[in-house]
């Protein structure tokens, strides 16, 4: 379940736990400045991170920055209404949310809507590049494997690649296991 970081000096901080548990986070910690959520974001990751701005060690600006550079979380950060166009001036280049002090409910919970589902989509693109990282991975090891026995064996490529396949078969374990066997025998040769 999606985690918040909710950096704020003041009550308002429970209303958007609230907040965020009805949208789909389960569970939202809370910083009282700047340096205590860098630290908290240090040591573990967040989905989302809000920024209840001023902070008594630093504007915010600077933090939701560092955030949206550091970490895969959406970033929202609330300002004050006379001081929110300049603000959103400095982070629109960093993917940044800026809402308006005070902030409606029904904006707010739309915003987090968008966050929230936007954080799923990355979750999938993030799966599917492992997933390709992880056939890349493989594809080096066959390849890396096939040259051995071509090398070593006199293996036309057609015929060490079959070779793998079929004593992946035949194991019943991966060409990346195959592979990786015939890699460390080889190498001892």
């Amino acid at each position: 379940m999606a985690n918040a970081l909710i950096v704020s000096t003041t009550q308002y901080a429970a209303q958007l736990t609230e907040l965020l548990s009805s949208v789909g986070y389960g569970s939202a910690t809370q910083a009282h400045s700047g340096t205590e959520a860098k630290r908290l974001m240090s040591e573990e990751p967040f989905d989302l991170i809000i920024i209840n701005a001023p902070l008594v060690d630093e504007y915010g600006y600077e933090l939701a920055v560092q955030s949206a550079e550091n970490t895969l979380a959406g970033v929202l950060l609330l300002a004050k209404a006379d001081v929110s166009e300049a603000v959103e001036e400095r982070v629109e280049g960093y993917g940044i949310v800026v809402l308006s002090k005070p902030v409606s409910g029904e904006d707010l919970y739309r915003t987090l809507k968008v966050l929230y589902s936007n954080r799923r989509r990355l979750d999938k693109l993030l799966t599917s590049n492992k997933r390709l990282e992880d056939k890349i991975e493989e594809l080096k090891l066959v390849d890396r494997a096939k040259c051995l026995l071509i090398m070593h064996e006199g293996m036309s490529e057609q015929d060490a690649h079959k070779y793998i396949e079929k004593k992946a078969m035949d194991l019943r374990i991966s060409r990346q296991e195959v592979a990786q066997k015939i890699i460390s025998l080889k190498q001892r040769d």
